[in-house]
């Protein structure tokens, strides 16, 4: 059976926690190809430059909202599944409603998430 690799974008600006999902997620086999932004502006770049399809994504980035990033997505129409990472739990449901596959509680669902991307 063969699996489809995939590429894999993680936007989160806190250093430790951008390196253990990089550490992590790099040694899952569905992956293909796997970037670390630390912002909005140089998540758009790659966005543009390549093809993701899974995005992993912090919502308060030190030059805006995650959310804004969702609108952004929409509005380009880009084939991109999202998956918020944040510890804001309250916004939950304007991300759902934004377009985000799923919202994952950043002081609990570690695991989770990386179960999650191991059966994509």
């Amino acid at each position: 059976m063969t699996t489809n690799k995939i590429n894999l974008l993680l936007i989160e600006d806190d250093f430790l926690i951008g390196e253990k999902l990089y550490n992590t997620a790099k040694d899952l086999q569905n992956i293909n190809k796997i970037n670390l932004s630390v912002n909005l502006e140089e998540a758009k770049t790659m966005l543009m430059l390549t093809d993701y399809d899974f995005i992993v994504l912090d919502l308060n980035l030190p030059d805006g909202n995650g959310i804004e990033l969702l609108k952004w997505l929409k509005e380009k129409k880009k084939p991109v599944k999202v998956f918020i990472f944040s510890i804001n739990i309250e916004l939950k449901r304007i991300c759902l409603k934004n377009g985000a596959e799923a919202f994952f509680d950043k002081s609990q669902d570690f695991d989770a998430l990386i179960d999650t991307l191991k059966k994509l």
